[in-house]
């Protein structure tokens, strides 16, 4: 199955291929549990597993139908001048009024609730800090919904993560910017809209791409051509994902170090670095999984990149793994930096370091950091608690073995 580009229906797509990666079970759960749990509880679980999830499911809430001559009459796409956005506030840096010409900008939508869009932003100031001396201004857009993206809840977000990421941060009370850039064509987040000297779009996809885009934008030597050329990197790093699904560990490892050789700046996606890691453990290769390990936990503690050390955290503790002290070790080491940056109020981060204790045989400490977990389930729907009580069970139960 291709990754999908500009103009397909990206949520249907991402959630097939989210469903076939994880395996029944949590497709079950998605057909039982109410939708804004499951999705959540997805993105969690993929995160945890150390799966790669290229968009949220369900973006925004179902438009009336009697709407869609007004969202046909909105389509942005490349070549088109690109509308103002319409910005209640700056969240971070001055205001942008228009698009002026002679400057290059991305837009990347996002929300809080949105952890694949939220997964690009370490990239995202990368090409910031790499670029801004060439004209390049980076803004993250997000704006108000029904699901938690709350100015309140964004500016928390902008807060703590703004000063290391180093680009622009607006938000709108409203949906219409939204409305005009994403749901007119049934688009899903993260999508990044890539606006050249013209004024007019010259790419619009996933964030991840931008490696691939922006050096040329930059440049002025963007055209067509590349964007057919895109095309077929995308279906390469669809071959990729495919592979990472199969069932010989030895040849999906091939596969993606064949593509790290070609693309080795889309390969550092934060997509393909937990599965790598993984597929090096699959194949006895523990040394270079630490490596891999520890290069990604200190990039990710120096980006404050929670979404990375979730996902090195839980597969260091893989069952590839559980005889190895030294990999257990780090494991601990990557949940303690996301409880450290996440806060004593977030029930995942507090969960997985719980779990990291649990296969070091810190039995004591599990119980401390799920307890801790449960405490900080305040506000969740009662589907989520139940869930993540019935994971901590196993503590209790092994103390009650003894």
């Amino acid at each position: 199955m291709r990754i999908p580009t500009d103009g397909e229906k990206l949520n249907d797509q991402a959630g097939d291929y989210s469903l076939a990666v994880i395996g029944g079970y949590v497709q079950q759960l998605l057909q039982v549990w109410e939708a804004t749990f499951t999705v959540r509880l997805l993105a969690i679980v993929l995160i945890l597993t150390g799966q790669p999830l290229l968009f949220a499911n369900n973006t925004q809430p179902e438009k009336p139908e009697e709407k869609a001559t007004e969202k046909m009459s909105n389509v942005l796409g490349v070549g088109c001048q690109a509308p103002a956005l319409r910005v209640s506030r700056w969240l971070q840096g001055p205001e942008e009024k228009e698009f002026a010409k002679n400057q290059i900008y991305v837009i990347h939508f996002w929300s809080v609730w949105c952890d694949p869009s939220i997964s690009m932003m370490p990239q995202l100031g990368a090409l910031q800090k790499e670029y801004r001396e060439k004209g390049v201004k980076i803004i993250a857009f997000s704006n108000g919904d029904e699901r938690g993206n709350s100015l309140d809840s964004v500016s928390a977000f902008v807060t703590k993560r703004s000063p290391k990421l180093g680009f622009k941060f607006a938000y709108a009370d409203d949906g219409k910017t939204y409305d005009t850039w994403i749901w007119a064509e049934k688009r899903s987040i993260p999508c990044s809209f890539v606006i050249g000297k013209d004024g007019r779009i010259a790419y619009v996809g996933h964030p991840m791409y931008l490696v691939e885009v922006l050096p040329k934008v930059v440049a002025g030597t963007w055209s067509k051509m590349d964007l057919t050329q895109l095309a077929k990197v995308e279906n390469e790093v669809a071959e990729v994902f495919n592979a990472l699904t199969g069932t010989n560990p030895e040849e999906s490892l091939n596969v993606l170090t064949e593509f790290q050789k070609n693309h080795p700046r889309l390969a550092a996606a934060t997509y393909f670095v937990s599965p790598r890691i993984s597929l090096l453990l699959k194949t006895k290769k523990d040394a270079e999984a630490r490596k891999s390990a520890e290069d990604a936990i200190a990039k990710a503690i120096e980006d404050d990149d929670t979404i990375m050390l979730a996902k090195v955290s839980a597969v260091l503790r893989s069952p590839d793994a559980r005889n190895n002290r030294d990999l257990l070790a780090l494991s601990l080491k990557a949940a303690e930096a996301w409880q450290k940056t996440a806060g004593e109020k977030d029930m995942f981060a507090l969960w997985n370091l719980a779990e990291s204790y649990f296969v070091l045989g810190e039995r004591e400490k599990a119980r401390v950091f799920g307890a801790k977990a449960i405490d900080a389930s305040v506000g969740e729907s009662e589907a989520m608690k139940k869930y993540i009580q019935q994971q901590i069970k196993k503590y209790d139960e092994v103390k009650k073995e003894k």
